[in-house]
């Protein structure tokens, strides 16, 4: 509709002789009064054209009250906004250009512009947790968007299989190894180790094998790579996928931090002090100068992230995103500054800090520290309340806010979860459909005269669905996959809203009309089932026939 706003405007601007309306919006107004559309077309062009905004908005009026066919009036509001209240037959044309072959029409806005999603890129050191899942499904919702947005989406876990955490696991292994062997009869473990039952079946499976290492590292490394196993698995249970596992050793077997370190250096962006080797951040926006090798001769975290986003640059994608937990906020300016002292643009970087979550069991908040071994692990979760719930919650809120997920309310079989509820109208949709085909209608040809299709509830629900190209634009604009769910609660709120008005008012009701009316209404309903078809397959949430 927005498209079709503005190819009126620029046809009826051309024969005014203003022929260059280019930089201008068609919104929905947040006042209803204010109509269906909006447009600051007048104001934008009245500078060039040295005229007020509102003699140019009255003669745009005066000319598109001539597209009667499609607009029931055109109003002047405030300085100069021309206000747009479309007739049915308006919105019957942009109903039928939602549909294509394949379901809902999405824009081209990528044009294939290729983006590289780093998400998850959970620590190798024991089993995931829900805020691992919430990382894990904002990624994936918003690589789905991008994609169906026409760029195209790599996705990249960047497996941390080296450092400190690696060696902190060795280090925990060889402890329980003791206990194993009979070498301690402490049953209290460090607090600097990890604990748990998952990391003591592991030594046990590998005793032989870290009996013959000595070396903590060697031994993390070993008892890592059933940890990644396990977490590649989780995430195929909730449906999230790899195109790469980008491993962190391979940055160190390549030499890439030697070659990066000897880089900066020679662009003058090293300098040695207290025995260490610094970067000098704070010449490119950063609050303080940064250690990169420690006194000992190690690295530091930031140093072989440095190297890898040089890697992920020299593959030269269009756009980069990355999406970590809210504790790496100090990390952004570092990472910035890195890259443009490389030469990079350090704009082509966007980053979603994920706030954390909270998992409540009714009032009560479980307490967990993977340290302690007290983790709620995703499995556990996955397995009580299931895919769809789990995926569906996690980007029931902005990645901004802190999320609560309610374990008692994910199980529940009513209107009151926001996930069975969209999945009750969808399938109330397809119910609707089959109860037609069996009574003989068929939308075969499609579409069929919508002349019927004239009750302002009819009007609201199609204008939401051409909607969704806007929702999914500012997912994209915004990094926000948020706002599907929002999007798709709304629209189900709005249509089960017109369905219940049909049980007390013969004009709401689908089936049981004349032909002409039933056919009209039936290919609303098929267009309404495919727009929750496509905002649930973003979400990664299955869309079931039968509640």
């Amino acid at each position: 509709m927005k498209l079709f706003l503005k190819k009126l405007i620029l046809k009826h601007g051309a024969s005014l002789g203003l022929n260059s309306l280019n930089d201008f919006e068609v919104e929905i107004p947040k006042v209803p009064s204010h109509g269906d559309y909006s447009t600051n077309v007048a104001m934008q062009v009245a500078r060039a054209t040295k005229q007020s905004p509102r003699i140019l908005a009255q003669s745009l009026v005066e000319s598109l009250k001539q597209e009667s066919d499609y607009l029931s009036r055109v109003e002047i509001a405030g300085p100069g906004f021309i206000n747009f209240f479309i007739n049915p037959t308006g919105y019957h044309i942009a109903l039928k250009a939602l549909e294509s072959a394949n379901g809902i029409n999405l824009p081209n806005l990528g044009q294939g512009k290729s983006v590289l999603i780093e998400f998850v890129s959970a620590n190798p050191t024991g089993p995931m947790h829900i805020g691992h899942g919430r990382n894990a499904v904002v990624g994936d919702v918003l690589a789905r968007v991008f994609a169906a947005m026409r760029y195209r989406v790599q996705r990249e876990f960047y497996i941390n299989d080296h450092g400190a955490q690696i060696q902190t696991l060795g280090k925990s292994g060889a402890h329980y190894l003791a206990r194993l062997q009979g070498k301690t009869l402490d049953n209290n473990l460090p607090t600097d180790v990890y604990q748990g039952e998952y990391l003591e079946t592991l030594v046990k499976k590998y005793q032989l094998e870290l009996e013959k290492l000595n070396d903590d590292q060697a031994m993390g490394k070993l008892l890592s790579k059933d940890l990644l196993a396990a977490i590649q698995q989780t995430l195929a249970k909730l449906r999230v996928h790899f195109d790469d596992y980008f491993s962190e050793s391979k940055l160190y077997e390549s030499k890439a931090i030697d070659q990066v370190l000897k880089l900066l250096k020679e662009k003058g962006f090293l300098y040695e002090s207290e025995g260490a080797l610094w970067f000098r951040s704070t010449d490119l926006g950063d609050d303080k100068d940064r250690v990169l090798v420690k006194k000992d001769g190690t690295y530091t975290y930031l140093t072989p992230d440095i190297a890898y986003h040089k890697d992920k640059f020299d593959r030269h994608y269009d756009l980069y995103i990355n999406v970590l937990g809210a504790d790496h906020g100090g990390y952004l300016e570092r990472v910035r500054a890195s890259l443009q002292a490389l030469g990079y643009d350090p704009n082509q970087l966007k980053f979603l800090l994920m706030q954390l979550v909270n998992l409540m069991e009714g009032d009560v908040q479980k307490k967990m520290s993977k340290r302690k071994g007290t983790v709620v692990t995703l499995e556990e979760v996955l397995t009580e309340v299931g895919v769809d719930a789990t995926r569906f919650f996690l980007v029931m809120r902005s990645h901004h806010q802190t999320l609560d997920f309610d374990l008692e309310l994910a199980k529940q079989q009513s209107s009151e979860n926001p996930v069975y509820y969209v999945q009750y109208a969808y399938a109330r949709l397809f119910s609707i459909l089959n109860k037609a085909s069996e009574s003989g209608l068929s939308l075969n040809p499609t579409p069929p005269p919508l002349g019927a299709l004239n009750l302002p509830e009819e009007m609201e629900l199609i204008q939401k669905m051409l909607s969704l190209e806007d929702i999914l634009q500012e997912v994209v604009a915004n990094l926000e996959p948020h706002r599907v769910t929002f999007y798709l609660m709304d629209l189900a709120k709005s249509f089960q809203a017109y369905y219940t008005k049909g049980k007390s008012d013969a004009r709401y009701r689908v089936l049981g009309q004349a032909s002409e009316v039933s056919l009209a209404k039936l290919y609303l309903v098929k267009v309404l089932r495919d727009t929750f078809k496509q905002g649930l397959d973003l979400l990664g949430v299955s869309a079931p026939e039968r509640m």
